[in-house]
């Protein structure tokens, strides 16, 4: 896909739109990366969120369409992830008056603006917040009930179960590693969303434990994988409880109880 092309045609779409306001573009290719890979996400500001949804055709004039995901962002506003050959656009659309003093985490670029409202963005970095204790207790205890409900389909040997409880899992374990580089380099340290530029981010030795953390369908290997998840998520999450003050968890306790049940039958 030309992307260049791409949203020059869509930015002529939009000027002959009434109802089309502005147009951002956000993400990494907003920040200058230029990576063939990168998706393109852009925002579309509009007066009429419907017409856009019931008229799929300016999205689809725009390269040879493969797959399209029809979702809401975490804040209910409808996107179209549409996944072209050779490239790939995201658009979330948004109200027109939602622009007005909007605040960015990231660098964006407008692409469109007819009222000139974008002149009233901004761009400001969020500053995460350490987790709560309940968060973090809720992470733990959802970490390891995962690993006791792996341990226990590795025995069986149902190992679609297991992978199925090694994603929680790994949800855990990617929700402590980001906690405590920010416990240890200060809650503004950037640690992306859903693990993307893990190598840029992630210190050495995490990232080298990590290599340990992932199997295939044999038992044996499943297992190695999951003690070597779980003792990276143990690791982690001792330092940052013990950064955060928080109380002292028995690991060791739930630790036996995962072993004990690995020796419990043949696999």
């Amino acid at each position: 896909m030309d992307y260049g092309g791409a949203l020059y045609a869509l930015g002529s779409w939009a000027e002959t739109r009434s109802d089309v306001r502005a147009l951002v573009l956000t993400g990494s290719a907003a920040q200058g990366a230029d990576h063939p890979l990168s998706d393109r996400d852009i925002q579309v500001f509009t007066t009429d969120i419907p017409a856009l949804l019931d008229d799929e055709s300016w999205w689809a004039r725009l390269g040879e369409v493969l797959v399209v995901e029809r979702l809401e962002d975490g804040d209910g506003n409808p996107t179209r992830l549409v996944y072209y050959s050779g490239g790939k656009l995201d658009f979330t659309l948004l109200a027109a008056g939602d622009l007005e003093g909007r605040v960015y985490e990231r660098p964006f670029t407008v692409l469109l603006d007819k009222d000139g409202t974008a002149d009233t963005a901004s761009h400001r970095p969020a500053t995460a917040s350490a987790p709560a204790a309940a968060e973090f207790w809720e992470s733990v205890n959802w970490a390891w009930a995962a690993a006791l409900m792996e341990a226990k389909a590795v025995v069986r040997d149902e190992p679609w179960s297991a992978k199925l409880r090694d994603q929680d899992l790994k949800a855990e374990l990617l929700r402590m590693i980001e906690w405590d580089h920010r416990a240890r380099y200060g809650g503004d340290f950037d640690t992306r969303y859903l693990g993307t530029r893990l190598r840029w981010w992630m210190d050495d030795d995490v990232q080298a434990e990590l290599e340990h953390c992932w199997s295939g369908f044999g038992a044996r290997e499943t297992e190695r994988a999951l003690l070597a998840t779980v003792g990276l998520y143990r690791r982690l999450a001792e330092r940052t409880a013990q950064r955060l003050d928080f109380a002292v968890f028995d690991h060791e306790r739930v630790a036996a109880e995962l072993h004990t049940i690995l020796r419990s039958g043949p696999r």
